[in-house]
């Protein structure tokens, strides 16, 4: 995400957004170490779509914001590193 994005979320969004990926990340501890630049390159992906998916359900009526938007940041980002993996494992095979 870019810095100006960040810069406009809140303490609470940015904090729960970096426990959500590190918790990712260890949950994917062996790709990070085999393919390290490939993964970082998949993450940076998924964490930027995560996070627009997420910024448009904060966004929605009756929603409740940063609630909302850490609620559907952390239930996406897992799913579409996982996604990814599995799709790239199957072009391997």
């Amino acid at each position: 995400m870019s810095s100006a994005a960040l810069s406009a979320m809140s303490a609470g969004a940015v904090n729960a957004m970096a426990a959500v990926g590190a918790a990712v990340i260890k949950l994917h501890k062996e790709m990070v170490d085999k393919e390290p630049e490939w993964f970082w390159n998949l993450f940076a992906k998924c964490e930027a779509k995560a996070a627009r998916i997420a910024g448009q359900a904060a966004h929605i009526p009756r929603s409740n914001g940063d609630a909302t938007f850490i609620e559907v940041y952390a239930r996406t980002l897992p799913e579409l590193v996982k996604k990814a993996l599995s799709a790239h494992e199957q072009a391997m095979h």
